[in-house]
């Protein structure tokens, strides 16, 4: 009896137990359409550890992958020759979840880990979202979570989350709108490493989709520890002409995502190639999706607000006038809905271009129909240590609706025409603030040849006068053929 104990005792403080277990939307959902990548598991250990099998459970099969694929994280290494020491390691696992290991879109599944023939964590269910346009999907939206708990402003999430786990509540996704930790090298990363050990509670069911904030940047501001730490289905994995890897966008149902971190930009960084290239790659996406997927839906999201109403914040003072030429695109190519966290409250805004409230057809009972710019969401409220705010703010004009407390967004896409968002309070899952938006028209009409051909105008000019050109040659030849004929006649 007690060989046995000593035995589990030593078996629950193996090195090679998995923690951090965390999800994410592989390749299939983005522009490389890999259909052996319609997930990606990550997990970290404290040792290395090189017989892990990921077992995937159906109704009807079982499928078991190999683990090949692992990384060290070495924090001391990094900072070797800095200011900053830290004395930190962990060894990062992933493996690519595919058509091949028996998923099928829009079906749920069930995972296990084994380690030398033994499950060592799991089961934890999960759902393959669908890229058909028939699919109606529904994401949590949030950002700025710590999970520090020394004034328990996060629990209440925590908590929401394990209501909705214990109850097998599906979701397609969480798009985490940055920020997290709080911060996620601190204490030689202690913070950032029980960070993931906390959030597998939930990523392990729900693919996470991030953004990076400002408190993710890490002792050097290269957002080391959080790109090691968080798969994404990042553009540069297959184009190494990328040269800022955190873009990245994806497809789920008749809506398209699309990720952005503008980190130097907020902060006023002088970089104009960064700031050039970082606008180039978003107006090609965008064009791209416009042009070529048949998606009505189109979200982009980072962590910091263009709109809020936070009077001591600068970001909500003139945030806008930095990121205008972003504005600009977004406008163009029929953005629907923005979304950041940054501040520690949830913010409702009108639809706004420039600063202004824009035209929409129709406004009724938290509906909008068929409006002219994006409307702009703040969802920052998950909860932290840092500051969470006891009140609103002074309304901005185009501030629609304001919450303070603990809380997160639900985001559903009904079908190409309806779209739906809803705030709750995470300590009673309480909805206290919802939108509806409504599109009559997929791409409005004036706006088709814009997003469609974006020929430049003096492409046009030039075939105009090409086509002058010719035309006046023919008349030149026609009255000349003339002439000579009249000459010949008289000759004769």
């Amino acid at each position: 009896m007690i060989l046995i104990i000593i035995s589990l005792i030593t078996f629950i403080n193996c090195d090679c137990i998995p923690y951090g277990i965390r999800l994410s939307l592989g390749h299939y959902y983005s522009a490389l359409n890999d259909i052996n990548n319609y997930m990606t598991l990550t997990f970290n250990s404290q040792n290395i550890c090189l017989d892990y099998v990921v077992q995937i459970i159906t109704v009807s099969s079982i499928h078991n992958i190999q683990v090949n694929n692992y990384q060290l994280l070495n924090m001391t290494d990094i900072y070797k020759d800095s200011e900053n020491m830290i004395h930190y390691e962990t060894y990062i696992y992933d493996v690519k979840f595919g058509q091949f290991d028996g998923l099928i879109e829009g079906k749920q599944y069930t995972f296990v880990i084994f380690w030398e023939n033994t499950i060592i964590s799991g089961p934890f269910y999960f759902s393959v979202p669908s890229k058909s346009l028939n699919y109606s999907s529904k994401f949590i939206v949030m950002g700025d979570l710590d999970s520090n708990w020394n004034l328990n402003t996060s629990k209440q999430t925590f908590d929401w989350f394990k209501n909705q786990i214990t109850q097998t509540t599906f979701y397609d996704g969480i798009i985490y709108l940055g920020d997290m930790a709080y911060d996620l090298e601190d204490d030689n990363c202690i913070v950032g490493d029980n960070f993931l050990r906390n959030i597998s509670l939930f990523t392990s069911h729900f693919p996470f989709m991030l953004t990076f904030g400002n408190h993710d940047s890490g002792k050097n501001d290269e957002f080391v520890y959080i790109r090691k730490s968080f798969a994404t289905p990042r553009i540069s994995e297959y184009d190494n002409q990328i040269k800022y890897n955190d873009f990245y966008s994806f497809q789920v149902g008749h809506a398209y995502y699309v990720q952005f971190h503008p980190y130097k930009i907020a902060y006023g960084n002088k970089d104009e190639t960064y700031f050039n290239y970082t606008l180039f790659q978003m107006e090609q996406e965008l064009r791209r999706i416009r042009l070529y997927e048949n998606t009505s839906w189109l979200i982009v999201y980072n962590h910091y607000p263009f709109y809020c109403s936070n009077p001591d914040d600068g970001f909500c003072k003139d945030h806008y006038k930095k990121m205008k030429q972003f504005e600009d695109i977004f406008i163009k190519y029929h953005v629907d809905l923005c979304l950041a966290g940054h501040q520690h409250t949830y913010e409702r805004d009108e639809p706004l271009a420039y600063n202004k409230i824009a035209q929409f057809d129709k406004y009724e009972n938290n509906t909008y129909t068929n409006p002219k710019a994006p409307i702009y969401i703040v969802e920052g409220a998950a909860g932290n240590d840092e500051i969470m705010p006891d009140n609103i703010y002074p309304p901005k004009f185009y501030t629609k609706f304001q919450a303070a407390g603990d809380g997160i967004g639900i985001l559903e896409i009904k079908n190409e025409t309806h779209l739906y968002f809803e705030h709750r309070m995470s300590i009673n899952d309480s909805i206290v603030d919802y939108l509806w938006i409504v599109k009559t028209k997929i791409v409005p009409d004036d706006d088709d040849d814009k997003v469609k051909d974006s020929i430049p105008i003096w492409v046009w000019i030039l075939i105009g006068v090409g086509v002058l050109l010719i035309i006046a040659l023919v008349i030149y030849c026609v009255l000349q053929n003339k002439k000579s004929k009249q000459t010949h006649d008289e000759f004769i």
